[in-house]
Parts: structure tokens; C-alpha cells; sequence
């Protein structure tokens, strides 16, 4: 409880002041859930005579594990975005950056989806009867609107990061070269604290060579990543349509996506390697996701 007490206040603080505060709560956080995740197994993980008490205990677990893990995620998530806002990153950062919102992210709706589908399972339960459970299957396994909304993030974060990696593996962006300044040791000081609370788990410096070094122009992929954000984005109008906030940033998501599969285009018309086409990116259409503007000189 005093966790999340401790979050609230430091949500009402400034962008300094949050990223700060938020980079040391991750690792509280994340060995809170340790601490249950193991009392849980300690508890009941070898138990196969259950009570209907010790059922209870379980149900109020499950529901805990998930929503702990969820919000760590969160907290790891607005953690990277508020360094746009500082203005902690350069461009030569964003290819690193947005790969490890796009981890985050893939956790966070993760969590999100497992939480919602658990506490929709266990009211479902109270209500409903054994004869309506087949009947209902299909509703059951839809994924929720909120859940959908990640997923476009999701894919417009993975397409910036591709589409950067392009960019840095066709030299079309060039990172400053310091042999005391390396792509290792920037992407160590930028994620130090995630990777403290090995948040996510199995997300290094290597994972993060290895999903980028074979990125380029000369696959659809790249464009897909952004279609697919664009078209999950407007599939889930719908269901925020009663949500001022939601629907400006879901209208800003689009036009992200909308525009950068633009610019990929008139990279793939142009050519990459045209001596005359400068790209650069802006935050016109969104505070974090960027837009690629394409010219020629």
C-alpha cells in the first residue's frame, strides 16, 4: 500500500522530479513482486489438497501478481517516455530507445491482458453457469480495447526503432564516434536502472544488436509495422469513443503512423542512398513518437 501511496505523490511532482523518483521506485517494485511471487509458491505451490479458504488466498493472489507486475511495467514505460519530455535523448539514442519502450510495452500489455482477463474469469464465475461457458468461449478470448491501444504503440515503437537501425546500418545516420562514448556504455547509462530491476528479463545490450544489426529498407516489414499501428488504432475508436483524452492520442498515434509509412515510401521511391535525401525526425504530431521528414536538397 505505501508503494502505491508513494507513486501518487511522485505523480504529482514535475518531469525532473518523477523520472528521478520513478527510476529508484523500479527496483522496490519489481522485488515487491519477487517477495509475493515467492510467498505465493511458498504458500501453494506444492499444495494438492486445497481448501476453500486457501482457494480464496489464491484467487486474491492471482489477482495481486498481476496487477504488481503490470504497474511496474507502467512505471518502467513512463520512465523512458518522460526523458523526451527532459530532453535526455538524441537522436542518435532513438533507435535504442524506442526498441526498449517496444520491450516494455510487449510486457506491459502483457500483464495488462493477463490482470483484465483474471478479473473478468472470476466475475464471470459468480454469474455465470456451467452450460454458458462453451456457448461463450469466443467472447471470452477477445482482447480488451486497452489492450489493443498497447498493441499499436507496440508496433509503432518497433517500427521507429527498425526504421532508425535502417537509417544507422545504411549510414544515413552516423552516432558521434568517442572510444569513451559507445553504443555499449550509452545504452548502459540511458537503461542503468531497468537494468537493475532487469526489467524487462533477458533484455540487454546483445538482444538489442542482434534485433537491429540486419534492419534496412528493402522489406516490407518496416512499412507493416506502421499499417498495422494505424489500423488497430482506428479498429479501437470505438471503444474510447466517450474519451476525450484517449481519442486525441489515438488520433496522434495515426497521424505518426500515417506519416511515417509516408516517408518510408519516398525512402523506397527514392532510394536510401541517394547522396541527396535528408531525413530527420520531429515531434509535430506527438510528444513522444516521432515523424520522419523526408527532403531533398
Amino acid at each position: 500500500m505505501q508503494l502505491v501511496i508513494n507513486l501518487l505523490k511522485i505523480l504529482c511532482t514535475n518531469a525532473a522530479w518523477q523520472r528521478r523518483k520513478l527510476g529508484k521506485m523500479l527496483q522496490d517494485w519489481r522485488v515487491t513482486y519477487v517477495q509475493l511471487e515467492l510467498a505465493f509458491e511458498k504458500e501453494f505451490g506444492e499444495t494438492s489438497d486445497i481448501s476453500d479458504n486457501k482457494h480464496i488466498s489464491i484467487t486474491i493472489f492471482q489477482q495481486i501478481l498481476p496487477w504488481v507486475e503490470e504497474q511496474t511495467y507502467w512505471i518502467a514505460y513512463r520512465f523512458l517516455i518522460l526523458g523526451f519530455e527532459l530532453e535526455l535523448y538524441s537522436v542518435h539514442d532513438y533507435c535504442m530507445v524506442y526498441w526498449y519502450i517496444y520491450a516494455v510495452l510487449t510486457k506491459l500489455a502483457e500483464k495488462k491482458h493477463i490482470r483484465m482477463a483474471m478479473s473478468s474469469g472470476t466475475a464471470k464465475k459468480k454469474t455465470k453457469k456451467k452450460r454458458d461457458y462453451l456457448k461463450d468461449a469466443r467472447t471470452d478470448y477477445q482482447i480488451p480495447a486497452a489492450v489493443l491501444f498497447l498493441q499499436s504503440q507496440i508496433y509503432l515503437a518497433e517500427g521507429l526503432s527498425m526504421m532508425l537501425a535502417a537509417l544507422r546500418n545504411e549510414h544515413k545516420l552516423v552516432p558521434p564516434q568517442s572510444p569513451f562514448n559507445t553504443e555499449r556504455e550509452v545504452f548502459m547509462q540511458q537503461f542503468e536502472l531497468l537494468q537493475k530491476a532487469c526489467l524487462p528479463d533477458r533484455v540487454s545490450y546483445v538482444t538489442f544488436k542482434e534485433s537491429t544489426i540486419h534492419a534496412d529498407f528493402s522489406t516490407q516489414v518496416l512499412s507493416d509495422h506502421f499499417k498495422e499501428a494505424h489500423r488497430i488504432a482506428k479498429d479501437v475508436k470505438s471503444s474510447f469513443a466517450h474519451d476525450a483524452d484517449m481519442m486525441a492520442e489515438i488520433r496522434r498515434i495515426e497521424q505518426v503512423a500515417e506519416h511515417n509509412n509516408i516517408a518510408l515510401n519516398v525512402i523506397s521511391r527514392v532510394g536510401v542512398l541517394e547522396p541527396s535525401l535528408k531525413i530527420s525526425f520531429t515531434f509535430t504530431h506527438h510528444p513522444f513518437f516521432a515523424t520522419a521528414i523526408v527532403k531533398r536538397s
